[in-house]
């Protein structure tokens, strides 16, 4: 006889006894026979609160209710736009202005050992870097950016979200798109607490140009993947959305709208969300309302003047957000295209300076 799946659903909702806070959450599956749910909350303030807890599936239905009290944990919250000066972000939490100064690692959760994880996000929150561009499902299938990178027993760029038939095939690693690879996910969760820890924001990049293996645009496999991301890592206070590395490349302006609503509606926290396009300054969503701040690259020397044509087409959209160059060069890459050196972080910072 064939075999009968049943959907299942776990939703919470969960609200402050004094009513002033409600959230209702999704909860996810957290193993590979289907024994263990969870479902997170995270509370806005310290106060007393209620849930009710709603497991169905099939016509099986069950119903948990109980009360907490959310303690004091000392973080700063989640990054907005300051409402009183929209260019410029806050910490939720403490009302500080959050300057933004990050770098990208895209694979940091390729390591196979969390202590390499955990001491590179230590190394650079000693360098006062507080945001990392991470990829949840981008593999790297071509050229590694003319780098002398070798993937190995160690370390891989050959991420595996889902199951996959032969994970270190670049083209064809054989994805069931129906299910998750959980060691990865629970993994990549880990990270997440430990730069939580660091008040370090995670830009969750959801895939990237160079997979070349991505699940079909606006499919089911694609909205599966994204909701079990919003309902396994929303609850962490440091995290923003990305809709995806060099997106121009392999979506197009109807996707990026309809993703970046579709994570805006379902995202119970409202994180920011943002794309980045290959080309500067285009195909960027910016007059709608889920698109908190821009993301591009832009390498460029003159970026004085690239983030002053940046805030004008801002302003022809009607929305003031904030305006971020995501990427304008790596230390100690040379690509063929640059002159020998002028990506340097020896070289950067004085040309820089100029106008």
């Amino acid at each position: 006889m064939p075999r009968i799946l049943l959907r299942m659903q776990l939703t919470g909702v969960f609200e402050s006894t004094d009513g002033t806070h409600r959230r209702q959450v999704e909860g996810f599956c957290d193993s590979t026979d289907g024994s263990t749910f969870r479902i997170r909350f995270m509370a806005p303030e310290v106060a007393e609160y209620k849930y009710t807890v709603t497991y169905k599936q099939g016509s099986f239905e069950r119903t948990a209710s109980g009360t907490f009290r959310a303690i004091e944990a000392h973080r700063r919250g989640i990054l907005r736009v300051d409402p009183s000066y929209p260019w410029h972000f806050l910490w939720e939490g403490t009302g500080e202005h959050y300057f933004f100064n990050g770098t990208t690692a895209y694979w940091l959760v390729g390591w196979r050992d969390d202590r390499i994880i955990q001491y590179s996000l230590e190394r650079l929150h000693r360098l006062k870097v507080n945001r990392l561009r991470v990829t949840i499902a981008g593999r790297e299938a071509i050229t590694m950016f003319g780098e002398p990178v070798m993937t190995g027993p160690n370390w891989t760029v050959f991420l595996a979200a889902w199951p996959a038939q032969n994970a270190e095939d670049p083209f064809h690693p054989g994805f069931d798109y129906s299910r998750f690879n959980l060691p990865y996910w629970q993994k990549f969760e880990r990270m997440l607490q430990f730069a939580r820890d660091r008040d370090t924001i995670i830009s969750l990049v959801l895939d990237m140009n160079d997979s070349r293996v991505h699940p079909a645009p606006g499919s089911d496999d694609e909205r599966r993947f994204i909701r079990y991301a919003i309902d396994r890592f929303g609850a962490f206070s440091n995290i923003t959305w990305d809709m995806g590395d060099d997106l121009d490349s392999y979506r197009d302006e109807k996707w990026t709208h309809d993703t970046g609503t579709f994570i805006h509606e379902n995202d119970p926290y409202k994180h920011l969300e943002t794309s980045h396009p290959a080309v500067s300054n285009d195909h960027q969503d910016r007059a709608s309302s889920w698109f908190g701040f821009t993301s591009y690259q832009e390498w460029s020397r003159n970026q004085h003047a690239l983030m002053r044509e940046s805030r004008k087409l801002q302003e022809k959209a009607g929305r003031i957000i904030p305006q971020t160059n995501e990427e304008y060069g790596y230390e100690d890459h040379y690509p063929h295209w640059a002159a020998p050196g002028s990506d340097s972080a020896d070289t950067l910072p004085a040309l820089l300076g100029t106008s």
